[in-house]
């Protein structure tokens, strides 16, 4: 049923009426009639006039689209929105309706735009195809912006102009044209006043070659319409009718505007064309450029040889940097130095896409493209090119977008390998400490590199468990590459497991060498990452059998700071009376102090000066004399605020069990946050 006589029952049965009309101005100059039941009179509706006994309803859907209903009697807002639907349903059906009928008569002279591949001849037909749907017009052109002359230039004409119209350059907002083309909007002209007046900005020059090349009798009016590609308006066609009248209508702006974006259409076709036959190029490059990198990934021919097959391919100064162990490749091999190393650290932040930047390197500034290494769900680090955006072109992008897959697979293999060597050696390692035997002991530091008449410390390093485990492994691999920087031939043994390393240090001498080294690796990590590390370090040893000792010792050290939740490094000789207490939870020892001073607190006025009271007679080692003086109190008040205290906890201070455990409580009240 189609949507007028879906209307027409709504209108009858639902709303019960016998009389009305529905009336309609589609790109019309007034109204004309669509359906009528039991009224004679035809007046066309009227804002200013009205039919007398009946209610005129108005309804807009488009500057140019009305739809009016004529009944007796007012409407309910109910059927208002009913019939509002249903009259947009039938105005959607005219505009499809017409929108067909163009759109065949477009298909019939635009299919063979498809096939023709000469940019002239295809502009030309594009033209021809126009003119013949709106066949008032008597002559047109098509022109097309070209950059290298910043002006529009007619690219096709047909149906007149001779050949000195190939002469004009219509500059960005000169004449009719220039004008279109500046603001993108259709314009019509329908008197020869409004196209003399549209036209008074066309230069003296072109005016002439467009005299010379078309003879103008009678112009009555012009339509020219923007042609965009891409959203990016690139043509404007224009075209003028002479006569006796204008006969050029708002249709045929219309009619010409959608043609444009067929034309549209049809140039986007032929651009894509191009990039496609650019892009089928740039395959085959890429397939031979892929085959060139896999080549090298399959002979594990290691970074330097990429990075320098990579820069023979560009012909680019580049550089990649392996955030996984902070290591620095370059092609030129001495096209940075150390210096500009560490500013190309601090000065590069990285995103998921490439960037350009502008970094100093050599003391210059220098214009750089910078294409993150991606792999496993992380940046392994970056590729950097020196070049500029006006300089880097399709074929660059697609070998650098080659060569980082190439990259991230072999930042994934040395990290494979490295993590599988961490593993072996703390195996290896493990099994050396555990080992009791002096000659199985001595066999298996052969196994590892050790000498047995050589001073050992061990020292354990352990970074944040909360941090997300592939930032820990990157941040493992860095710290154990700042290891072997620092400590050098003094660290024979470094591996990583899990978030926590390990360093076997090696001496000639007794001497104070491990601290200075650790707390230089302290400073410099926490500058670099602005991360805080827990450090155990145990004592040095001569020989073999005392490496365990010291592996315990640094062990327990790390411990202490683990469970006292605090960051830095801890000697085991520094730890003292809390080697005690070195497996005893924050929680416990918090606990064993607050059962000794939470009784001290039930007094609102006064707990604060028997915990003070407390704290300074331990302080003092039971000096009455030194407490008092320190309190500035009288002796005897002294006295009644420790037997206040005796009394509250229960304890003697002449039981010297009862002394060790308040002696505990209060140093264990200092060392525990």
């Amino acid at each position: 049923m189609k949507i007028v006589e879906r209307l027409q029952q709504f209108l009858l049965h639902s709303c019960e009426l016998t009389q009305f009309q529905v009336w309609k101005n589609i790109h019309e100059d007034c109204f004309s009639l669509v359906l009528s039941q039991g009224i004679e009179n035809h007046l066309p509706p009227s804002y200013d006039r009205k039919v007398v006994g009946f209610y005129d309803y108005f309804f807009q859907f488009h500057e140019r689209g009305r739809l009016v209903i004529r009944i007796k009697r007012v409407l309910s807002v109910t059927e208002q929105q009913i019939i509002e639907t249903l009259l947009h349903a039938y105005y959607l059906e005219l505009m499809l309706e017409k929108e067909q009928f163009i759109r065949e008569k477009m298909m019939e002279s635009i299919r063979e735009i498809s096939i023709l591949n000469d940019i002239h001849t295809l502009l030309t037909t594009i033209l021809e195809n126009a003119l013949s749907v709106i066949p008032a017009a008597d002559f047109g052109v098509l022109w097309m912006y070209e950059e290298s002359e910043a002006a529009l230039v007619p690219k096709a004409w047909v149906e007149g102009p001779g050949e000195d119209i190939k002469n004009m350059r219509m500059k960005v907002g000169e004449g009719i044209i220039g004008k279109t083309f500046k603001e993108n909007q259709s314009m019509i002209l329908t008197s020869y006043t409004d196209v003399l007046k549209a036209s008074s900005s066309v230069t003296e020059e072109n005016l002439r070659h467009l005299l010379n090349s078309y003879t103008f009798e009678h112009l009555q009016s012009v339509i020219a319409v923007p042609i965009a590609v891409e959203e990016q308006t690139l043509c404007v066609v224009i075209i003028y009718q002479n006569g006796e009248q204008a006969l050029l209508t708002t249709e045929d702006k219309q009619l010409l505007e959608s043609f444009s974006d067929q034309v549209s259409i049809a140039l986007t076709n032929s651009k894509l064309f191009q990039h496609l036959k650019l892009q089928n190029e740039l395959l085959l490059q890429r397939d031979q450029i892929h085959h060139t990198f896999m080549k090298l990934s399959l002979q594990n021919a290691g970074m330097q040889v990429i990075v320098n097959e990579i820069r023979h391919m560009l012909n680019l100064r580049l550089v990649i940097r392996d955030l996984m162990d902070d290591s620095i490749y370059a092609s030129p091999r001495h096209w940075i130095d150390n210096d500009d190393v560490a500013i190309l650290r601090s000065s590069v932040r990285l995103t998921d896409s490439p960037v350009f930047y502008t970094i100093e390197i050599e003391n210059e500034w220098v214009d750089c493209y910078i294409q993150p290494i991606v792999g496993v769900g992380q940046i392994l680090g970056f590729l950097l090119i020196e070049v500029s955006e006006q300089e880097l072109e399709s074929i660059h992008k697609l070998i650098i977008e080659q060569a980082s897959s190439v990259i991230a697979l072999e930042m994934i293999r040395k990290q494979t390998i490295v993590d599988a060597f961490y593993k072996k050696t703390h195996d290896l390692f493990h099994d050396f400490l555990m080992c009791k035997d002096p000659g199985q002991l001595i066999k298996k530091g052969e196994e590892l590199g050790l000498e047995s008449n050589t001073y050992y410390a061990v020292v354990l390093l352990q970074l944040s468990s909360s941090m997300d485990s592939q930032v820990m492994d990157r941040q493992v691999h860095l710290i154990i590459g700042e290891i072997k920087k620092h400590f050098q031939e003094h660290a024979p043994i470094v591996f990583g497991f899990g978030h926590k390393i390990t360093i076997l240090c090696q001496f000639k001498r007794m001497g104070n060498e491990v601290l200075q080294l650790v707390k230089q690796l302290q400073a410099n990590w926490e500058k670099l990452k602005s991360n805080t590390l827990k450090i155990g370090i145990g004592s040095l040893y001569l020989g073999l059998d005392h490496i365990a000792k010291s592996y315990n010792e640094a062990d327990k050290a790390l411990s202490f700071l683990i469970t006292r939740q605090r960051w830095g490094i801890m000697h085991y000789q520094e730890i003292g009376v809390n080697r005690l207490f070195i497996h005893q939870t924050q929680e416990e020892l918090l606990s064993f102090v607050n059962e000794v001073f939470q009784p001290l607190r039930n007094e609102k006025t006064k707990h604060q000066l028997l915990e003070e009271t407390l704290l300074v007679y331990i302080e003092q080692n039971g000096s009455v004399g030194e407490t008092a003086k320190q309190l500035h109190i009288h002796v005897n008040t002294l006295y009644q605020r420790l037997r206040k205290i005796e009394e509250k906890l229960s304890i003697s201070f002449q039981n010297a069990e009862d002394v060790l455990k308040l002696q505990l409580a209060c140093y264990l009240r200092r060392m525990v946050p």
